[in-house]
């Protein structure tokens, strides 16, 4: 919500979703009335239908400051959205700065603004990220290549199981 009031100013359409919820919805909701952004910004709860409302979305932004994976990071790849989101935990698996998205320090408000401003002003590197993130979750992502990843693993540690396992 910090990072808004600059983009608000230069792109007079945007519109904010926030999907989720907790136990800070009316926190949110006074921080958002606060800011005068009632009519830019829409708390839109948990939503069981997002993988059908991911496409229709033009970025994701992931502002987390902990995070294991992300599903909904590999939602939007999938459904060729570009992803902005911070650099904690798993978040750089998913999102490949210049290939699915962009990464910024968590907490930097500045940061993700100017990414956010970024993808704004040029759609081409938008589309861009959004097919990159296609591409990476079918190569890395995908049923196939996760079965084909953990086979790996076992293949590799296979050998020294056989090795340490007691002989008849």
């Amino acid at each position: 919500l910090q990072a808004l009031p600059p983009l608000v100013a230069e792109f007079p359409t945007l519109r904010v979703l926030l999907f989720g919820k907790g136990p800070e919805a009316a926190s949110l909701e006074g921080s958002i009335a606060a800011a005068g952004l009632n009519d830019r910004v829409l708390l839109c709860g948990f939503r069981s239908d997002l993988p059908d409302l991911m496409p229709c979305l033009d970025l994701l932004v992931h502002p987390a400051t902990m995070e294991g994976l992300g599903v909904s990071l590999l939602q939007a790849s999938s459904a060729g959205v570009p992803v902005i989101a911070s650099q904690v935990g798993g978040i750089p698996e998913a999102v490949r700065e210049g290939v699915n998205g962009l990464l910024f320090p968590p907490g930097d408000v500045q940061a993700l603004g100017a990414a956010i401003g970024r993808l704004l002003r040029d759609p081409e590197l938008a589309r861009r990220l959004g097919r990159g993130g296609r591409v990476l979750m079918s190569a890395e992502f995908s049923i196939p290549a996760m079965v084909e990843g953990n086979l790996a693993v076992y293949r590799e540690l296979a050998p020294s199981i056989r090795a340490e396992a007691p002989h008849d």
